[in-house]
Parts: structure tokens; sequence; C-alpha cells
């Protein structure tokens, strides 16, 4: 299938909803991770470098809870691991040169992958992806300089202030999943029975193994469910 012609502007406005909708999620990143301490530096390293909204929640306890650099790589790793099926069917439609398909890559994110069309040349692919990651990046620093002038009476110690950030994920999963599954030539049943498949091999895993440490053999076991549905 070919990819259609390149128009910043059309991309631009496909994605403006989403980078808006991540902005008040970024901030609440920003903001936990201010009153936690972290400099908007050490916030804005952590977008740039590490870049995973679920990841970067997640981790934020095991650092104030001081637990080591090791079992934070290995969570954030885990939970990171969602993206190898999405960064394997997207690979296609990335540049062959080295340096912007490692930055291409790189950027790759969940409300990217659930704005992108198989259609879209890898410049449209730049626009939404850059457009994302920076709008991330700077609404958490953002929001870690307003964590810090914030007091500290205003917001109760049992406040979830992360939740919203799974509510945009759901979403955005939902919207994926009635965007593409027609686009799939197979029944409805068989489809129907694999997506049953996969939340069965995700409960099973989550009672075995524990909510952080299901995430790659999950991701992995549905993948190959999915890729077999598919051939």
């Amino acid at each position: 299938m070919e990819a259609t012609a390149y128009r910043p502007v059309d991309a631009l406005r496909r994605v403006a909803p989403a980078a808006l909708a991540i902005i008040p999620v970024s901030l609440l990143f920003g903001v936990l991770a201010g009153r936690s301490d972290w400099s908007p530096l050490e916030v804005a390293l952590i977008g740039l470098l590490g870049f995973t909204g679920s990841g970067q929640f997640a981790v934020l306890p095991l650092a104030d809870s001081g637990a080591g650099f090791i079992t934070m790589l290995l969570l954030t790793a885990s939970i990171n691991s969602r993206y190898l099926p999405i960064a394997y069917v997207s690979a296609s439609r990335l540049p062959r040169t080295r340096g912007l398909r490692a930055l291409l890559a790189h950027m790759l994110g969940d409300e990217a992958y659930a704005t992108e069309r198989e259609q879209d040349s890898w410049a449209s692919l730049a626009v939404i992806r850059a457009t994302l990651f920076l709008t991330w990046v700077v609404a958490g620093v953002a929001g870690a300089v307003i964590g810090n002038l914030i007091p500290a009476n205003w917001l109760a110690a049992d406040l979830n202030l992360g939740f919203p950030a799974s509510v945009v994920l759901m979403f955005l999963s939902a919207s994926q999943l009635r965007s593409r599954l027609p686009q799939l030539s197979v029944s409805h049943v068989r489809l129907s029975l694999a997506v049953a498949l996969c939340t069965l091999i995700a409960v099973t895993l989550i009672m075995l193994l524990g909510p952080l440490y299901f995430w790659i053999p999950s991701v992995l076991l549905a993948t190959f469910v999915l890729a077999r549905v598919r051939s």
C-alpha cells in the first residue's frame, strides 16, 4: 500500500486532539514528580530519554521508596514491552536513514500509534510523533514547576493523580480497536475468540506473576495469538 502525500497541516490537525489529551496527564506527572523533589531538569530528562507515560508514573513510587536503579529499569522495560508489537508493524513506514529511523522509533507512543494510519508517509509519522513527544516533555516540565508551587495542604495524601492517565489510555485503546479491527479480513467469531483468549492470558498471568511482571509474557503471547489470526 502506497503512502499518502505528505501534508503537515493534515497530520497536525489529526494529532492535535491527542496532543491536547496528554497535556493534563503530563502535567499531573510533573506535579507528582515536583512534589517528590524531582527538579524540572530531571523531569525533562526522563521525558526525553524514557518517554513512557505509564512507566514514568510507575517509577515515581519506586524512586520515593528508595528502589535501586536495576529494579526501576526492569519495571520500565516490562511496561514498555507493549511497544514491541506496535513498533514491529509500523517499522515499514519509517525512513531508511538510520538516525531518523532511530529517532522516530524512540518517539513512538500509544497516542502516536492510535493516530497514525497505514497509508501515512514517514514524514507524516514524524509530525505526529514529534508533536506528541514535545508536548509530553514540555507539559511535564511545566507540571514540575507547578508542583513545587502548590501548597502541601491542597492535595490529599491518598489522592490518585495518576488515574487520568489510565482513562486516556483506555480511550485511545478503544478508539484503536474500533478503527483497526474492521480492517482484518477474518470472521467476527474468530476475532472475538482471539480477543477473549488474549484477555484470559492477561488475567491468568496477572494472577500468577502479579500486576508488575505480567507485561512481557502477556504482550508476547497476545502478539502470537493475533498474528495467527491475521495469517
